[in-house]
């Protein structure tokens, strides 16, 4: 178990003086009035967690963790077990516990916890400490739940970019069944992997393709002027970024009154 497993004595205490005592008393982790008649008696689990929820609901992720992470030490082995470490890992990564947040979310995992939103979590918190080859695991397996998230292929292909994997963006991306729904992001780092392997025709193909379906993107259009004059084509490039730029003005104008 991770270290924030360990009981929050102080918060349980807390909570419940806060529900006993009078207003000068309250913590900042204090139940809202219509849950304090679920403290007066014995600490209960599953108004823990009823509780961490309403915390995380108000933003307000120090407490949600708290109280999480009191209710999984009451009962670890409580039938949402899983769950409740999902959203105790959520909590504090949004806490800013990047580390002990990932030690949770893999607790999540480990007993079984299935949902994208677990993955994709994780992979994010992975990705800020530089584990991109754990990130990218995560990545996966988040496409393995949903093969066509957006998210998904968006935040795995900047991994791969970024690691200058650029036979594993092509991989990943360019399939029939993916380039009707190429993103903004996912066209941008397709182009780039073809550029940075030389194959400017096929970065053209792809950058054309992406400024087309989104002709409001001044940086894909921007990106397809480059190769395009790169493959000597620099009169179709000025023609692109003409529009790009003509387009930018048009949707700048205030409405007519």
């Amino acid at each position: 178990m991770p270290g924030s497993f360990q009981i929050k004595l102080g918060l349980l205490i807390a909570l419940l003086l806060a529900v006993s005592g009078p207003a000068s008393a309250q913590t900042p982790c204090t139940p809202p009035e219509s849950m304090k008649s679920k403290f007066t008696g014995p600490p209960n689990p599953d108004a823990l967690n009823d509780l961490g929820v309403w915390f995380g609901e108000q933003k307000n992720y120090t407490c949600a963790a708290d109280a999480f992470a009191t209710s999984l030490q009451l009962d670890p082995k409580q039938k949402d077990m899983p769950r409740i470490a999902f959203m105790f890992g959520g909590s504090l990564y949004f806490a800013g516990d990047t580390r002990e947040a990932i030690a949770a979310l893999r607790e999540a995992e480990k007993f079984g916890y299935r949902d994208i939103k677990l993955h994709l979590l994780l992979a994010e918190a992975l990705d800020s400490t530089k584990a991109s080859a754990d990130a990218e695991a995560e990545w996966r397996a988040a496409l393995d739940i949903v093969p066509e998230n957006a998210e998904t292929l968006d935040s795995l292909s900047n991994n791969l970019i970024a690691g200058t994997d650029y036979q594993g963006v092509i991989t990943l991306l360019d399939t029939a069944r993916l380039r009707p729904l190429w993103s903004i992001q996912q066209c941008s780092n397709l182009g780039l992997a073809y550029a940075r392997k030389g194959n400017l025709a096929e970065a053209s193909r792809v950058l054309r393709d992406g400024a087309n379906t989104y002709p409001d993107s001044l940086p894909l259009a921007e990106k397809l002027a480059d190769v395009l004059t790169q493959i000597g084509k620099k009169d179709e490039a000025a023609q692109v970024l003409a529009n790009a730029h003509q387009r930018q003005a048009g949707s700048a104008k205030p409405d007519a009154p």
